[in-house]
């Protein structure tokens, strides 16, 4: 009986079964569709395999590989000399492989060099590096190009000095920051015996004691009296007796720093920190010492341009990117031993000529443009008698 029942239990199971559909199994779960590239915005783009085999180039990639066609580049420079001039010269060939031709002089002397190539429609420098006061002279012969595109100016935040501080069009841009003041040689001078302003430097105790650069020559005197002057922070009598008290006058600025380390002279006017700088960083010992005069420090900037109608166009670009970089930043002021105009970059000043100035003078566009008039008239130079 009860294996009747259990026969018919199973075989009515085995009829439900049979009759029951059977069940697709469930497919596994969609794999999520992984997130799309963003495109870069310097080389690629998303927009299919066409862009990932022939990547998009940018402007400025454009002009990397134009200007690594061109090969090399001609500057002229008051400021690249010496080690400083070795060191960007290998620094930015190791970077882009470019060679770079430094030619140097005194700002004034390349300035007119540049004029003349201009005259000639024969142009050989793509670059000048002097001071603002002389690429302020080539700006306002149309000798320049902006320089608004380079992408290492639109950084944001990172500037002490901002670049075109003197110029929005940015054709004559801020790459260093040196003070203008008078310089002693401590060593021949107690202290305390120094000058105690700019003024006594006309008093006959300092006659035949000041060495400085030729005012023929050295638009220096321009950048520092001038300002003194227009301030009225000394008078014209007082800016003539300067110039008459037998001043040492020296070729080129390195002569007139040269003629006070070595104790020819035991005061230099009428110039920057620079040809001091890189003297001192090699022998720290050396007894240069900036002066901090009550009438204030004219804190000036050395600059850089792109000259128009240049040969090397791209290469140029280049070179005037980098030096804006930390990279270009950081060779050039370490070897001269000069401020830096990016806040990333360390002060490099050494010894003595370290300082915060208790009274700064800034020079405006405006006067620069006036001291390039006075320079090209000769009007300090007449008025000292050279």
């Amino acid at each position: 009986m009860k294996r009747s029942f259990l026969g018919i239990l199973l075989l009515v199971l085995s009829l439900v079964a049979a009759c029951t559909p059977k069940q697709t199994p469930a497919p596994p779960p969609a794999t999520p569709a992984a997130p799309a590239t963003p495109p870069s915005p310097f080389r690629e783009s998303s927009a299919g395999t066409q862009a990932a085999t022939a990547p998009q180039t940018s402007d400025w990639d454009k002009v990397i590989a134009a200007a690594k066609k061109e090969g090399r580049l001609n500057v002229y420079s008051f400021n690249m000399t010496g080690d400083a001039g070795v060191d960007v010269a290998r620094g930015f060939q190791a970077r882009y492989g470019i060679k770079l031709d430094i030619i140097t002089g005194g700002g004034a002397a390349l300035a007119e060099r540049i004029k003349t190539e201009k005259r000639m429609g024969t142009t050989v420098a793509d670059v000048m590096d002097a001071n603002t006061f002389q690429t302020s002279h080539i700006k306002n012969i149309g000798g320049t190009v902006s320089a608004a595109d380079l992408p290492a100016l639109k950084e944001q935040g990172v500037w002490l000095v901002d670049p075109a501080a003197n110029d929005p069009e940015r054709h004559k841009l801020i790459h260093t920051v040196l003070y203008y003041s008078v310089v002693a040689n401590a060593g021949m001078l107690k202290s305390g015996d120094e000058p105690k302003s700019v003024k006594e430097l006309a008093l006959p105790k300092w006659k035949g004691k000041i060495s400085a650069y030729d005012a023929r020559q050295s638009s220096g005197h321009y950048n520092y009296f001038l300002p003194l002057l227009k301030r009225k922070l000394i008078d014209l009598d007082t800016l003539q007796a300067i110039g008459k008290n037998d001043i040492g006058w020296a070729a080129t600025s390195q002569d007139s720093a040269q003629n006070l380390i070595r104790g020819l002279y035991p005061l230099y006017v009428g110039g920057g920190t620079s040809p001091f700088a890189p003297l001192v960083a090699t022998e720290p010992t050396l007894p240069v010492k900036l002066l901090d005069m009550p009438e204030g420090v004219v804190v000036y900037n050395l600059a850089i341009a792109l000259i128009k109608d240049s040969p090397h166009p791209n290469a140029a670009k280049l070179l005037v990117n980098w030096m804006f970089t930390p990279e270009g930043q950081q060779t050039f002021v370490k070897a001269k031993g000069l401020v830096p105009v990016r806040k990333d970059v360390p002060d490099f000043t050494p010894g003595m000529l370290r300082m915060t100035p208790t009274k700064f003078i800034v020079p405006s566009a405006e006067e620069e443009d006036e001291y390039v008039k006075l320079f090209q008239e000769g009007y300090l130079a007449k008025l000292w008698g050279k």
